[in-house]
């Protein structure tokens, strides 16, 4: 069984559109910036446009969620930096109340009987 490529890229904006035919209706759109992996020539990009164009304008397409998993937790997220930022908070912080140091003993020195 083949897996299909999917496509990563970064929602640049979300709106509505008034549905033409009736008028209380929308449309969600959505915008998204691709990431290509790597940067491309004025050439690449083109060939990518038309190779786009081809394969989905007018084309019903399906789009899941994208979910960042917590490494340690598990908790699910939309970006990285959403992940990162709980992971600093919540488990960095537990992590600090459970090794916090206890407050060591002075040490005396004895003195060399001679």
């Amino acid at each position: 069984m083949e897996e299909e490529e999917k496509i990563k890229g970064m929602v640049g904006e979300v709106g509505l559109i008034r549905d033409e035919e009736r008028f209380n209706a929308f449309n969600l759109t959505i915008s998204m910036v691709l990431k290509s992996g790597k940067p491309l020539t004025l050439d690449q990009a083109e060939s990518m446009i038309k190779q786009y164009r081809k394969e989905l304008l007018g084309k019903e397409v399906e789009i899941s969620a994208i979910t960042v998993p917590c490494p340690i937790c598990g908790k699910g997220f939309n970006t990285e930096q959403g992940m990162k930022q709980h992971v600093r908070m919540v488990h960095k912080k537990k992590k600090t109340k459970k090794t916090a140091k206890k407050p060591s003993k002075k040490t005396t020195r004895r003195k060399k009987s001679t």
